[in-house]
């Protein structure tokens, strides 16, 4: 009897992680493309809404779960995870986990090229707690296809030990054990196994215990 009340308690404390993982990957397509409309309404039960309001309503819930569900199985925190330097050439792609982030009161700098992430990394007292790079962007005029393996191998260099997670396509996913082995934190394909990961370095702001 024991063991069949511990597994139902077990059970019951997965249940809503699962359920909100269903609700993020069922709504996301949906939140993907009202953050890159703009200029009309819609209606909400008796009211009238301008795409921005719903798209900030949906970015404070997802922002919540995707904490929460980060939170399942993150160890206890000891820091607070206060400021990310995200790296892409195409920054709009990311626009949706940016606006999370935000809502989760994580400060996000944007950068375009590994020049310009290394500069802001150079400055003094930077404020970053880790950086997220895609894996292929142009710079220079020219196609880089390992420029985030570039940008960590750089860091770890210079004996920078900043947390360095590449967030790209599958081609990055094969290439894991070598991003691994240069010295990256972590490889994922998934904003919510990024925002795992990001969990690990430290708390989000605005869910602070």
């Amino acid at each position: 009897m024991k063991d069949a009340t511990e597994l139902i308690k077990a059970l019951t404390g997965l249940a809503w992680p699962l359920m909100a993982g269903v609700a993020l990957w069922r709504l996301f397509p949906l939140i993907k493309e009202i953050v890159r409309s703009r200029g009309f309404t819609i209606k909400v039960g008796e009211a009238e809404l301008s795409v921005q309001e719903v798209s900030e309503s949906l970015i404070r819930t997802t922002a919540d779960l995707q904490g929460r569900l980060a939170s399942v199985r993150a160890p206890a925190a000891t820091r607070v995870l206060d400021s990310v330097l995200w790296v892409d050439d195409r920054p709009e792609n990311n626009a949706t986990e940016v606006a999370q982030l935000r809502a989760l009161g994580v400060e996000v700098t944007l950068a375009k090229s590994t020049d310009e992430a290394l500069r802001a990394l150079a400055r003094p007292n930077r404020p970053f707690d880790a950086v997220i790079s895609d894996m292929s962007r142009w710079e220079r005029t020219r196609p880089n296809r390992t420029a985030g393996l570039d940008l960590i191998r750089e860091l770890r260099a210079q004996d920078d030990p900043i947390p360095v997670f590449i967030y790209a396509t599958a081609r990055a996913l094969a290439l894991r054990e070598e991003i691994t082995n240069a010295g990256g934190t972590g490889v994922v394909g998934s904003s919510t196994e990024l925002f795992q990961l990001l969990r690990g370095v430290g708390e989000f702001p605005t869910q602070r215990a």
